[in-house]
């Protein structure tokens, strides 16, 4: 009973904080990357949230680790909001980077092109993602 009632208190908690994150980037719909860190912080909760309930249903007393939800959302929303920060950039980069002999290494941005195909008589949307840039 008592497994129960903190389980309905964690998934009310996360209800909350999922209805707010989705209402937040609604609201910011102007800044393009604030808008994109939001959306991936709600998705790397929802994510998260639903591998720690994977990992909860793995154990043997899945009533003495429901914690793992929370723990799991927490982690999930930490690093969808890395992910937005690192690809909202205005740079496109690629992963990694040769210029003067130097190597860098990057978070590489995933571009987003519109082509019009000819054969289904429809616009495209084609997304890629640069794994070395070699500039000569």
């Amino acid at each position: 009973m008592q497994m129960m009632q903190r389980l309905k208190k964690y998934l009310a908690v996360f209800l909350v904080f999922s209805f707010l994150f989705s209402f937040s980037a609604r609201a910011v719909m102007a800044e393009d990357t604030m808008q994109r860190t939001l959306t991936d912080s709600l998705y790397g909760g929802l994510i998260g949230a639903l591998l720690g309930t994977a990992v909860l249903l793995l154990t043997d007393n899945p009533g003495d680790h429901i914690d793992y939800i929370a723990t799991g959302a927490g982690v999930g929303i930490l690093g969808g909001a890395a992910y937005g920060i690192a690809t909202s950039g205005v740079v496109e980069r690629a992963g990694a980077e040769v210029e003067d002999g130097r190597v860098t290494f990057n978070m590489p941005t995933v571009k987003k092109e519109k082509v019009f195909d000819e054969k289904v008589n429809k616009v495209e949307e084609i997304e890629s993602v640069d794994l070395i840039k070699l500039n000569f």
